[in-house]
C-alpha cells in the first residue's frame, strides 16, 4: 500500500516531520500506512487490555477503516494485543499525556489526515448515533458533508451496572453494554463554558453537564437554586434548547448563564465532546476533544458516547490515574472519584433517575440524542 499523498511543501513537511518526532520521541509516528479513504480513528491510550478487543469490535462494525493507536508506556500487555492487527498503527511513547495529549493528535491529522473525517474515542467510549446500528458510520459523515455539517456533537453519557462495581467480573471481548445497561436519564443542562475557556474554544458554543458524574462526586455550589435557576435550567439551558448561531444570541446566553452559576456545582465535569470531525489543518482541541478553537459546522444532530468507566477495575483506574497525575488539575477529578469509592465498589451507581438502555430511542426520548427530519430521511432511503 503507498504511502499518504501530502499536499504541504517541502520545507512545511520537514518542519512537521521534526515536530513529530519531538512530540512522540520516535520515527514511528513519520512513518504510518494508512488507507486512502474511509474514516480513521485515534486514539491515546494508558493499560487499556480490557477494553481494547470490544472497543475494536464495536468500531470496526461501525466501519472504521483504521485505528491509529498512541499507547502511552502501557505495562498490561495492551501492546502485544494490539500488535499485528492489520488495521491498527501503534505509537508507542512514553512523552507524558498531560503535555502532549492535544500535540498528538492534531500532529497526526496535519501528517496524514487532511480534509478526511477522523473519530477521537477514548478506549472506554463507544460511539452511538440515530439509526445505529443500521447506519454505517461512512453513510453517516456522507449525510454529514452532503449537508454541510463538518462535526457531530456527542454527549457524553456515563454507563453503569445494576449493582455493585464490586460484583462485576468483566471479560476481555464481552459487549460493555450487557455488563452496564443503566445511565441517568435526567439531571442534564446545555450551557456556555464560562470564562477564558468558552472565548477561546469556538466550537461548540454550548456544552452538557450534569449525569451520573455530577450527581455522585460534584454537588457543591456556591448558593441554593431560586425560583429564577430552575426556570433557566428548565427552559434556557435544557437540553431540548437550541444553542445560538448568532453572536448577539451567544452574547445573550453567556449573559444569562451569570445569572445561574452560581446556583451549579463547581467544579463541573464537561460531559459532552466533537468526537467525529472532518480534519482541517492546523486546527486545535482544548486538551480533550470537548472543544475546538475555530467555528466549525456542527450538525443538529446529536450522537452520544457511552462512557464505559464503571468496570470492576474503576478503583485500580482510579489509583493509577493518582499516582500517574497525567489527567487534568493533577488528577483532581479521580481524587473526587477516590473519595466515594468504595460506596460505589459496595452499593452501585443506580438511583431513582436511571433509566436501561434499550437502543437509541431510550436516548432520544431523554434528550441526550437528536435526529432532525433530514437525517431520518437519509436513513429511511438508504433501507
Amino acid at each position: 500500500m503507498p504511502r499518504p499523498d501530502t499536499t504541504q511543501e517541502p520545507g512545511v513537511f520537514a518542519s512537521l516531520s521534526h515536530q513529530l518526532l519531538d512530540a512522540f520521541g520516535t520515527l514511528a509516528a513519520d512513518q504510518l500506512v494508512l488507507p486512502p479513504d474511509g474514516v480513521t480513528a485515534v486514539v491515546l491510550a494508558y493499560n487499556e487490555a480490557l477494553r481494547f478487543p470490544h472497543f475494536l469490535d464495536h468500531y470496526r462494525t461501525l466501519g472504521v477503516r483504521h485505528f491509529i493507536v498512541v499507547d502511552n508506556a502501557s505495562d498490561d500487555g495492551t501492546g502485544a494485543l494490539l500488535k499485528g492487527q492489520a488495521d491498527v498503527s501503534v505509537i508507542e511513547t512514553h512523552k507524558p499525556y498531560r503535555d502532549y495529549k492535544s500535540v498528538w493528535r492534531q500532529l497526526l491529522c496535519d501528517r496524514y489526515l487532511q480534509e478526511r473525517w477522523v473519530i477521537f474515542p477514548d478506549v472506554d467510549e463507544l460511539l452511538v448515533y440515530p439509526g445505529w446500528s443500521d447506519l454505517s458510520i461512512n453513510d453517516l459523515t456522507r449525510y454529514l458533508e452532503t449537508s454541510g455539517y463538518q462535526a457531530l456533537f456527542t454527549p457524553m453519557v456515563d454507563m453503569y451496572p445494576d449493582g455493585p462495581l464490586n460484583n462485576l467480573s468483566y471479560q476481555p471481548g464481552e459487549r460493555f453494554l450487557d455488563c452496564c445497561p443503566w445511565f441517568d436519564g435526567d439531571g442534564y443542562r446545555y450551557n456556555p463554558l464560562k470564562g477564558s475557556h468558552g472565548k477561546r474554544y469556538k466550537t461548540p458554543a454550548r456544552h452538557v453537564f450534569g449525569g451520573a458524574r455530577e450527581r455522585l462526586f460534584h454537588q457543591q455550589a456556591k448558593r441554593p437554586r431560586n425560583a429564577l435557576d430552575r426556570w433557566l435550567l428548565g427552559s434556557v439551558f435544557s437540553l431540548q434548547a437550541k444553542a445560538s448561531d448568532t453572536a448577539f444570541g451567544r452574547k445573550l446566553d453567556h449573559l444569562l448563564f451569570k445569572l445561574v452559576k452560581n446556583a451549579l456545582p463547581s467544579p463541573a465535569a464537561v460531559q459532552s465532546k466533537i468526537p467525529l470531525l472532518k480534519w482541517q489543518t492546523g486546527t486545535c482541541f482544548s486538551g480533550g476533544v470537548h472543544g475546538i478553537d475555530r467555528e466549525v459546522s456542527a450538525a443538529p444532530d446529536w450522537g452520544v458516547l457511552l462512557h464505559f468507566k464503571y468496570l470492576d477495575d474503576f478503583k485500580s483506574k482510579v489509583a493509577e490515574a493518582i499516582n500517574r497525575k497525567q489527567h487534568t488539575d493533577n488528577a483532581g477529578h479521580y481524587l473526587d472519584y477516590n473519595f466515594q469509592i468504595e460506596n460505589l465498589m459496595d452499593k452501585g451507581l443506580r438511583s431513582s433517575v436511571s433509566r436501561r438502555f434499550k437502543g437509541v430511542e431510550t436516548l432520544i426520548d431523554c434528550g441526550l440524542m437528536r435526529e432532525t427530519p433530514a437525517l431520518r430521511n437519509w436513513i429511511s432511503r438508504l433501507r
